[in-house]
């Protein structure tokens, strides 16, 4: 057999092979969606769709049991300089941390180190209700409830109502009432 007559079969099985793995990587590119910052942690990121504006949202996911759930929308009103990846990212992280000091819930506070600018903050079991530390500061004249409400929105039902895996009601979120309660949404082992 001829050398030539050797690599035009092999020529083939390579470019059949190329174009397998071309096809493959098209396929995954279309259903792969990127997920950052601890998939080994209880919060991560998730690019996610945007079912209220359309397109894609960065998300910070919980995970409960094995399964990932949406918890904040990287919206508009959150301030800095931080792309909405980076910012999931680092939300992500902090809540990683607050869930380790016994996480409870979500408010939002003025901040003096940043006037006119509101936060939403984490209070956990160390920190206590009087003290809530900086999850995240808002544009200057953000509305902080409108913000932590578009936030929280994966959280609550469609009547605003914040349920539990088991529906049972947890807390609504409302200009009198600026908390998300989010020991019925936690884990058992995250509530302790």
């Amino acid at each position: 057999m001829s050398q030539r007559n050797w690599l035009e079969p092999a020529n083939f099985i390579i470019a059949i092979l190329g174009l397998g793995v071309a096809i493959a990587g098209f396929t995954f590119k279309d259903v792969w969606k990127p997920v950052l910052f601890g998939k080994n942690e209880r919060f991560s990121c998730e690019l996610r769709p945007d079912t209220v504006k359309g397109g894609e949202v960065w998300t910070v996911m919980y995970r409960k049991k094995n399964e990932d759930r949406p918890w904040l929308k990287m919206v508009t009103t959150l301030g800095g300089n931080w792309t909405p990846q980076e910012r999931c990212q680092e939300i992500a992280k902090k809540l990683e941390g607050y869930r380790e000091d016994g996480l409870t819930k979500l408010s939002y506070r003025d901040d003096p180190a940043t006037p006119k600018q509101y936060v939403i903050c984490a209070h956990t079991k160390v920190s206590g209700d009087d003290n809530c530390p900086l999850l995240v500061t808002l544009k200057p004249g953000a509305d902080p409830y409108a913000t932590m409400k578009e936030m929280t929105a994966a959280l609550a039902g469609g009547d605003g109502v914040y349920q539990n895996k088991n529906g049972e009601n947890v807390e609504s979120l409302s200009p009198d009432s600026p908390e998300v309660n989010l020991q019925g949404l936690l884990a058992e082992e995250d509530r302790k």
